[in-house]
């Protein structure tokens, strides 16, 4: 289970039709990068999916993007 202190949120702008991001630094900690022109239920869902990535550790997974985004 994730806690406040294993991550930190940015609200960026991405290009095109990216919602989040995430990337894991070399000291393990969890960047979640949420697209901030998404609505406040958007950016919600959004954290929540990218919270989903790090608890299973999907970054790390050699299995297909396709089945990771499942």
């Amino acid at each position: 289970m994730l806690t406040d202190g294993d991550y930190i949120v940015r609200m960026v702008n991405f290009p095109g039709d990216v919602n989040a991001a995430i990337r894991v630094d070399c000291d393990d900690f969890g960047n979640i990068y949420i697209n901030d022109s998404l609505s406040p239920e958007a950016k919600k869902k959004a954290f929540e999916h990218e919270c989903r990535h790090l608890e299973r550790d999907d970054l790390s997974s050699y299995d297909p993007i396709e089945d990771i985004e499942r």
